[in-house]
C-alpha cells in the first residue's frame, strides 16, 4: 500500500530533497482559494436530469458500488446534506465538478424507485447546487476532493497529465492546483511511466517510491521485468532495489522493442556481443550502448530524410518525443498546430475505419485460416490511416516556420514517429538577440534602454500631474468616474487607468519618484493646496455622515467629487508602451487638452542624472543643441547632466517618452527651439568643414 498523506496542511509542503516523487498535499493556498470561489459562488435548483458527469471532476478512479449504495442510503434517510458544486456546459447540461459520487446515488435511488428525506427521486428532483466558473472547476474539484483525501495518488497524477496533455505550462498547473512546480514536474515524470505500472498504482499493488525506481529509465520493457523480477521477492522490492536493477546494462531480445527496431544482425555485425538466455528461447545482448547508438542512428537517417523533403532548417533523432516539461523544456520550444483533414481526407477515412469495424466483426470467433487473410488487409488499413494524417500534418507547417524549426524522429510502438515544428531554445536566445541587436541600431541613443526605475519615476511624475489637471476640470473627472463605474456594472471591463474604489495613487507616485524631487514639483505643490483647500471646508465632524454635503451648492459637490476621481488615477509603470511613459492616460490627456510641459521639465535629478552620457549628447542635439552637445562630451557624465539641464532650463524640450499626446513622436526631430548661439556655433563648423 502507499503511505501517501493526502490531507490538506496548513502549509504546502516541498518535495523531499531526496526527490522521491511522493504526490503532495493541497496546499493552503488552494483550499482558502476553493473556500473563497465558493462562499462567493450563486446557489442555484436543477433538476437531477441536468446534472452530467465531467471530464473536469478530479476524482477519476470510479466510485464503487458499495460506495455508491452507501451514499444512496445516507440520502435516502437524510437527504442531501452538501452542495454539489457544477458548471454550465456547452449542452445547457450541468457538469459535475465536485460531488459525482452523490448524483451517482441519486440516480441510483431514481432507478430503484424510492426517496431521499421523503420525496420521490425522479429526473425532475430538485438539487441544490453552486455554480462556478468552468475555469475553476477543476481546481475546485481537485482541492475539494485532496481535502476529504478521496484523490488517490493515481487521481492526482491522471490530473496533471490531463492538463499536461491541453497544453497547460508546468508553472501554471502547478499554480492552478497548489502546488510547487518542481513537485509536478516529478509527477509529470511518473506519468511517463508504464502504463501497466501504472494501472498498478489504481489498487495500490506499487507505491510511488516505487514508481519513481523504475522511471530511472525511459525504457518501459526494463521497468516492466524488473518489477515482474521483484514483485514476489520483497527485498528487490525496495526503492535502491529497484533503481539498481532498472539500470542494470543488459537487454533481453525476446522483451525489447528495441533490438526488432534496430535487428539482432544488424546488432552483431556492428560489434555487439550477446550471452545466452538460459530460461528463454532468447539472447541478452550486453552491448546497450551499442545498441542505442544504432538506434539513434537509424531515427536520426529518419530524420534526415524527412528534413531534405520537407526543408526544415534542422532534424535529430531520439528515442522519445518531445515533451514541454522536464529537461526538454530547457533545450526546446514545441509549436503547436492542430492539423485539419479535408474534406476528401476525412471521407477516406470514415471508409477506411468502417472496412476496419467490419474485418473486426467478421474476426471475432473465425479460425486462423480467417485471421490470415484478413490481417493483411487490416495493416494495410492502419498504414493509410497513418499517411494520411501524417500528410495532413505537413501541410499544416509554412515555409517560414520550416526554416527555422526542426523535426524529431522518435520511436513509439516500435515504429518510427515524427514531430515536426520544433524549436531550439538556442536558437530562439539568437533570434531575440538578433532582434534587439537590429532595433538597437536603428534606434537613437536617447530613446535606447532607458532603466526601469526611471520609466517608473516619469511615469509617476506624469500621474501626479494629469491628476492635478484633472482635480480642476469637473467635466472630464465626472465623465471618467461614470464610464469606469458604467464600465464595471454593464460590462466585464476594468480601467487601469483608474481605481473604482478611488484608492489614492498619489502617495504610491511620491514614493516612486522620490529621488526625482516629485515633492517639490508643481503637480505635488497644486495638489497640497487643493487637499488642504478642502479639508479646510469640512466640518468638525465631516466622517460621521454625508448630511452636510447636502448643504454645498451642487457646483462645490461636483469640485470636490473631481478632486477625489483626481486621486485614484494610476499611470505608473517599469515598461514604455509604444516609446511612451504612462501611455494608458492618453485618453484622459487628450481629453484635457494636457500638456506635460506645464507640469514638468527635465532636470539633472529627474532625468539626465539616470541617463548615460551619451543619452544627454543625443538629447542636446535632438533639442537642437549642437554646439552644447559637443561641450558635453568632455565633460564627466555627473557635469553633462547639470549642463543639460542648465542649456536646456528655459526651452520647451522634452524626451521623446515623456512627450504631449498631440505632439507625434519624432525620432529624428528635435522637439525644443535652437538658440542663436547653437545657430552660429553650427555655421562656424560648417564653414570649418
Amino acid at each position: 500500500m502507499s503511505n501517501i498523506d493526502t490531507k490538506a496542511p496548513t502549509k504546502a509542503k516541498s518535495t523531499p530533497k531526496k526527490g522521491t516523487a511522493k504526490v503532495a498535499p493541497v496546499s493552503a493556498d488552494a483550499t482558502q482559494f476553493v473556500e473563497a470561489t465558493l462562499a462567493n459562488a450563486p446557489v442555484q435548483i436543477v433538476m437531477l436530469r441536468e446534472l452530467a458527469k465531467t471530464s473536469l471532476n478530479a476524482r477519476k478512479t470510479p466510485a464503487t458500488v458499495a460506495d455508491i449504495e452507501g451514499r444512496a442510503n445516507s440520502i435516502e434517510g437524510a437527504g442531501l446534506l452538501q452542495n454539489l458544486v457544477v458548471f454550465l456546459m456547452a449542452d445547457g447540461c450541468y457538469g459535475v465538478a465536485a460531488g459525482e459520487t452523490r448524483r451517482l446515488a441519486l440516480n441510483l435511488l431514481m432507478e430503484q424507485g424510492r426517496s431521499a428525506a421523503g420525496v420521490l427521486v425522479t429526473p425532475e428532483f430538485p438539487v441544490v447546487v453552486k455554480v462556478v466558473d468552468e475555469d475553476n472547476a477543476r481546481a475546485i474539484s481537485y482541492a475539494e476532493n485532496g481535502q476529504r483525501s478521496n484523490l488517490t495518488p493515481a487521481d492526482q497524477l491522471a490530473n496533471f497529465r490531463e492538463m499536461a496533455e491541453e497544453g497547460t505550462p508546468v508553472e501554471q498547473i502547478a499554480a492552478i492546483l497548489g502546488y510547487r512546480t518542481a513537485h509536478v514536474k516529478k509527477c509529470l515524470k511518473l506519468t511517463t511511466v508504464a502504463p501497466q505500472l501504472q494501472e498498478l498504482l489504481k489498487t495500490d499493488k506499487i507505491t510511488l517510491d516505487q514508481l519513481a525506481a523504475l522511471a530511472a529509465t525511459d525504457d518501459h520493457e526494463r521497468q516492466i521485468q524488473v518489477w515482474n523480477n521483484a514483485k514476489h521477492y520483497e527485498p528487490r522490492q525496495t526503492v535502491k532495489a529497484l533503481r539498481e536493477s532498472v539500470l542494470t546494462d543488459e537487454v533481453a531480445a525476446a522483451d525489447s522493442k528495441l533490438v526488432a527496431f534496430v535487428g539482432l544482425e544488424e546488432y552483431k555485425a556492428a560489434g555487439g556481443e550477446t550471452r545466452e538466455d538460459l530460461f528463454a528461447e532468447s539472447v541478452i545482448l550486453i552491448n546497450p550502448i551499442q545498441l542505442e547508438t544504432l538506434a539513434i542512428a537509424k531515427l536520426q537517417a529518419a530524420a534526415d530524410a524527412a528534413s531534405k523533403i520537407e526543408g526544415w532548417a534542422w532534424a535529430l533523432g531520439r528515442y522519445n518525443e518531445v515533451s514541454s516539461w522536464g529537461e526538454d523544456e530547457k533545450t526546446f520550444s514545441i509549436i503547436r498546430l492542430y492539423p485539419k483533414l479535408s474534406d476528401v481526407q476525412r471521407e477516406e477515412i470514415k471508409q477506411l475505419d468502417a472496412e476496419q469495424k467490419l474485418l473486426e466483426n467478421q474476426l471475432e470467433g473465425a479460425d486462423a485460416d480467417d485471421e490470415w487473410e484478413h490481417n493483411p488487409r487490416l495493416a494495410q488499413i492502419e498504414a493509410r490511416v497513418a499517411e494520411i494524417n501524417d500528410d495532413a500534418d505537413k501541410s499544416l507547417w509554412a515555409e517560414d516556420v520550416r526554416a527555422k524549426a526542426g523535426v524529431i524522429a522518435y520511436l513509439k510502438n516500435g515504429k518510427i514517429c515524427l514531430q515536426r515544428g520544433i524549436m531550439k531554445m538556442d536558437d530562439i536566445k539568437q533570434e531575440k538577440k538578433a532582434e534587439r541587436e537590429k532595433v538597437n541600431e536603428s534606434t537613437p541613443p536617447l530613446e535606447r534602454g532607458l532603466s526601469q526605475a526611471l520609466v517608473s519615476s516619469l511615469s509617476a511624475e506624469r500621474t501626479l500631474a494629469v491628476s492635478a489637471s484633472l482635480a480642476q476640470n469637473i467635466s472630464v473627472a465626472l465623465a471618467l468616474h461614470t464610464f469606469t463605474l458604467a464600465n464595471r456594472i454593464f460590462g466585464k471591463g476594468y480601467s487601469s487607468v483608474m481605481h473604482t474604489t478611488v484608492e489614492s495613487q498619489r502617495s504610491t507616485c511620491l514614493k516612486q519618484a522620490e529621488d526625482a524631487g516629485i515633492e517639490n514639483g508643481l503637480a505635488n505643490q497644486k495638489l497640497t493646496s487643493l487637499h488642504e483647500h478642502w479639508l479646510s471646508r469640512f466640518p468638525q465632524e465631516w466622517a460621521a455622515g454625508f448630511e452636510w454635503l447636502l448643504a454645498w451648492s451642487q457646483a462645490d459637490v461636483l469640485a470636490l467629487l473631481a478632486y477625489c476621481v483626481s486621486q485614484g488615477i494610476d499611470g505608473v509603470s517599469a515598461h514604455l508602451t509604444e516609446q511612451r511613459v504612462s501611455q494608458c492616460l492618453a485618453p484622459v490627456e487628450k481629453a484635457l487638452n494636457f500638456q506635460i510641459g506645464d507640469w514638468w521639465q527635465p532636470t539633472s535629478a529627474n532625468f539626465f542624472s539616470r541617463i548615460s552620457k551619451e543619452q544627454i549628447v543625443d538629447a542636446l542635439n535632438n533639442a537642437g543643441k549642437t554646439g552644447k552637445a559637443r561641450d558635453a562630451e568632455k565633460l564627466t557624465r555627473k557635469e553633462a547632466a547639470e549642463f543639460a539641464e542648465a542649456v536646456l532650463k528655459d526651452s520647451d524640450w522634452l524626451p521623446g517618452c515623456m512627450a504631449s499626446v498631440d505632439a507625434p513622436y519624432e525620432s529624428e526631430e528635435s522637439t525644443g527651439n535652437a538658440d542663436a548661439a547653437d545657430i552660429d556655433d553650427t555655421a562656424n563648423d560648417n564653414v570649418a568643414a
